[in-house]
């Protein structure tokens, strides 16, 4: 009969809400909290299921917890990629901030040319008014192509 699993510790459970807030290891958390232990106690308990079910549990409340904040807001996540982008640009990193800087751009929606579609390109007419009339004009040459080919006529056609 198999036996049946060990408790996680109290020290554990704090040690995970460190490891989930603060992004440490098990040996660091472990630490901050005064218990020593050795690097193989650290891979047994982390081999641990409790302990692995805990770790994930602890994130995802972590995880509600920061994506129920109301202050998290699109201008938050646009301050945070902008830091990003500033901190790869100090380190010479030169690709991966314009990348970061990219993204930035499609958050803020600088890139789609979106709020463009609308807007008048020509004359009063936007651009997605163009484009349907220039549907129109080509439904109606092709209709006129498919009427004049089944009565045997011959036309030029028209550029």
């Amino acid at each position: 009969m198999p036996r049946k699993p060990e408790p996680l510790e109290p020290w554990m459970l704090e040690a995970i809400n460190l490891i989930v807030r603060q992004i440490l290891t098990l040996r660091q958390a472990a630490q901050q909290l005064g218990v020593d232990i050795t690097p193989q106690q650290a891979d047994n308990i982390q081999g641990r299921l409790r302990f692995q079910d805990a770790l994930e549990e602890a994130r995802l409340k972590y995880y509600a917890e920061i994506g129920a904040n109301p202050r998290l807001t699109k201008d938050a996540v646009v301050g945070q990629l902008f830091l990003l982008a500033l901190r790869l640009t100090e380190d010479r990193e030169d690709a991966k901030a314009a990348d970061a800087l990219l993204k930035l751009a499609k958050v803020q929606n600088w890139t789609s040319g979106e709020e463009y579609k609308d807007k008048p390109v020509c004359g009063n007419l936007s651009q997605a008014e163009i484009d349907r009339l220039r549907a129109e004009v080509n439904a109606k040459q092709e209709q006129k192509e498919q009427g004049v080919k089944t009565n045997g006529q011959k036309t030029a056609k028209v550029n």
